[in-house]
């Protein structure tokens, strides 16, 4: 029997995030017969996947960041990629700064590969810089969305691959639900709920304010955030500032993200800017309404009646009263999963599975 293709996925970190769980999520229905996943990362993390990974036969590589150790990093990649003769590797990124470690893997004799996660990005001035050498640093582009393309390769040719999911997973269960209402002692109350690591680009301090003017308003209110993440001792302070700690739960990383769809009312979503975010389409299989930022392509509306968009300009008192009608409309509804609609919509993780082992064969 023939030795699996091995695939060298670089990432900053594989800890539970948007992007991490799609990979995991592809990994975990790929045949591994076929197609094995190794990891090169910059940062290991308590509750991080590394052990996953190594359980289902991935190895994790630690590299230096390439912004603080460049010289070590490329280097580094160069003999990995070099030493262990691996035939794809790619780059998963939400700006082209990484367009060195794609040139590295590369000479090193790799097919590569740069996945667009993202729609922008802060460092504007040096993705627009980086983006003009892409084309001879990635030999495949594939994208999150067409916007996170267009952002990435400009003109240039790439494959659109949408942040699948495990869609019977995430469909809603009573049992779920009832296993966070007893948690938490939940019964009776509001449950309003944020999935997201604690990074600039969620905009927590302005989802701070929304919660706040919800449980000013609505005295069953209890407002959750599920993540971690470098912001989150700011975002902790926030909560003490505006007095709100005693119904604003942190939860940390959870593991049991589809249990806490069954059980929330209403994900509010107030990101600064995404890709395509995957929280969104699993929120979705879980007939949870949602109210998003405006900001936030529409191409991740994969559903009917379950997904309203707002500005982030607006109040957050505004913000608050849409919330609030979502859980009051939504009420007696029965959170049914519109299985068929997302599915045709490409987030189905067991077809895109197969595609990528296509894929992957065909390079």
């Amino acid at each position: 029997m023939s030795k699996p293709i091995r695939v060298l996925h670089i990432v900053g970190a594989m800890y539970p995030g948007g992007m991490e769980n799609f990979i995991m999520n592809l990994y975990q229905y790929i045949d591994r017969t076929k197609v094995q996943f190794d990891f090169v990362v910059h940062a290991r993390k308590e509750n991080d996947y590394a052990e996953q990974i190594e359980t289902m036969g991935g190895r994790v590589y630690e590299l230096p960041r390439l912004t603080r150790n460049p010289v070590r990093s490329l280097i580094g990649l160069y003999r990995l990629v070099k030493a262990q003769r691996y035939p794809i590797v790619i780059r998963h990124t939400a700006n082209a700064l990484v367009v060195p470690q794609l040139v590295a893997a590369r000479l090193a004799g790799a097919k590569t590969i740069c996945h667009s996660h993202n729609e922008t990005d802060p460092q504007r001035t040096l993705h627009k810089i980086g983006r003009l050498f892409m084309k001879s640093a990635a030999t495949k582009c594939l994208a999150c969305s067409e916007n996170a393309g267009k952002w990435m390769f400009g003109k240039q040719h790439y494959d659109v691959i949408h942040n699948a999911i495990d869609i019977s997973k995430f469909a809603y269960q009573t049992q779920k639900a009832e296993k966070i209402i007893d948690e938490f002692d939940l019964k009776g109350k509001h449950v309003y709920g944020h999935i997201a690591n604690f990074i600039k680009s969620k905009n927590h301090i302005y989802l701070m304010a929304i919660y706040k003017e919800i449980l000013g308003r609505d005295p069953e209110a209890v407002c959750f955030c599920l993540g971690e993440g470098e912001l989150r001792p700011q975002i902790e302070q926030e909560i003490k500032r505006l007095g709100i700690e005693d119904r604003v739960i942190l939860t940390g990383i959870r593991h049991d993200v589809e249990c806490f769809m069954s059980c929330f009312d209403v994900l509010v979503f107030p990101s600064i800017f995404e890709g395509l975010p995957l929280t969104l389409i699993e929120a979705q299989a879980a007939g949870l309404p949602c109210l998003i930022s405006n900001t936030i392509t529409e191409g991740v509306i994969v559903t009917d009646g379950l997904v309203e968009m707002a500005s982030i300009e607006e109040a957050p008192s505004y913000w608050a009263e849409r919330a609030m009608a979502l859980v009051q409309k939504n009420q007696d509804n029965s959170r049914e999963c519109q299985r068929e609609k997302i599915a045709s919509y490409g987030y189905d993780v067991k077809q895109l599975a197969k595609w990528y082992e296509e894929y992957f064969c065909k390079m």
